[in-house]
């Protein structure tokens, strides 16, 4: 006993499965219009199946039952039809008298309407019916209002998909909201406590600073500072430059990324800065970000450094170097130069470097050179 497939089968199935409406608990939207359709058709069993592999029953009243075999399935010839399927006697009809729902005198089914249930790209899912166990009809009235039902289930069906992806989109915006506020918080005290000041500016306006930088300026809080336009910020010797470098980035031209400048603090005293700029576009917006951090103790060193070096400098080029083995007279002691003259030591010494000499006599020379006045 075979049933008829929908040429489009596979890709109705795959819909019917995005509703998430199988094998779900009964829902009383659905069951008073089974109610319904039971009660206008005055037929004892109604109900609404909804079709993949087998005919699963979402409602349905006067008997009970969950799930029905495809092909012995009423249903599956209505959604194949893809219209409204009327079986006055069941038992006379080719297509069903050996069905046995039809052959088994416990059930005895004879009369059957359904109007599909279509998706709203015109997939038939499944279908509302009424069933009877004696032959009938139905008249035109009660055939206009099944199918106004079989709409209302439709529209059931669309709003409970639209209400779980509702829920399911909320769930998710409350977890990004949830992860946002996370995230700003964690960036927000990564940036507060870090040591670098961060600044971010747009249209050479301040629009966020951290607690570092207000602090460099000489402010105890950042809302003293952020609105300020940079010009105002920056040491005037270095305004120009620093603008330009943001109007070229603006542009998209190359600029310095990291550079040296001078800010201009609040009791109007200058303040050295080494800083790395990077930036970026937001809602069509162009944004400066600039690390930056307080090198004045290193310019200090640097200068220090410099002027040591200096004086080293000048201290060797004073000196003359004397190198080498120095050859010494063993009984006069006088020292050849370069050049070959014997030279007093001292005439040597003051020759090739700047010391200076001062004569006097030491105790032993003394004793041997005037004993007469040793004590």
């Amino acid at each position: 006993m075979g049933y008829p497939l929908p040429a489009d089968d596979g890709r109705r199935v795959g819909r019917l499965r995005e509703y998430r409406i199988l094998d779900t608990e009964p829902e009383k939207r659905f069951d008073d219009l089974t109610f319904l359709a039971s009660y206008i058709c005055e037929a004892p069993v109604a109900m609404i199946s909804l079709i993949d592999t087998h005919q699963w029953i979402k409602s349905i009243a006067g008997i009970d039952l969950k799930e029905i075999p495809r092909e012995v399935s009423f249903c599956a010839h209505t959604i194949a039809q893809q219209g409204l399927l009327i079986v006055e006697d069941a038992s006379r009809d080719d297509r069903f008298r050996d069905n046995p729902f039809v052959t088994d005198e416990s059930v005895h089914l004879r009369f059957y309407a359904g109007t599909p249930l279509f998706s709203t790209d015109g997939l038939a899912l499944g279908a509302l019916c009424v069933l009877d166990r004696q032959p009938r009809r139905l008249t035109p009235r009660q055939y206009e209002a099944l199918q106004a039902l079989g709409r209302q289930v439709q529209d059931q069906m669309e709003l409970r998909r639209n209400l779980i992806e509702l829920r399911e989109s909320t769930e998710q915006r409350d977890r990004l909201l949830h992860d946002l506020a996370f995230s700003e918080r964690y960036l927000r005290e990564i940036i507060e406590t870090s040591r670098d000041g961060i600044l971010v500016e747009d249209k050479e306006v301040a629009v966020y600073i951290n607690t570092a930088y207000a602090r460099l300026f000489g402010y105890d809080r950042p809302e003293e500072v952020m609105g300020k336009p940079i010009r105002e910020l920056a040491a005037p010797e270095d305004v120009d430059r620093l603008i330009d470098y943001g109007r070229k980035r603006a542009r998209g031209e190359p600029a310095p990324t990291q550079y040296e400048f001078r800010i201009k603090r609040r009791d109007g005293s200058l303040l050295d800065l080494e800083a790395s700029i990077s930036d970026f576009r937001f809602d069509d917006r162009h944004y400066i970000i600039t690390f930056a951090r307080d090198i004045t103790e290193r310019k200090r060193s640097e200068a220090e450094r410099e002027r040591l070096i200096d004086e080293l400098r000048r201290a060797l080029g004073s000196i003359k170097t004397l190198r080498g083995l120095l050859p010494i007279c063993s009984s006069c002691k006088k020292i050849r130069d370069d050049k070959g003259y014997w030279n007093q030591l001292e005439a040597y010494v003051e020759a090739h470097s700047e010391a200076d000499f001062t004569h006097g006599i030491c105790p032993e020379c003394a004793r041997r050179l005037y004993p007469e006045i040793e004590p």
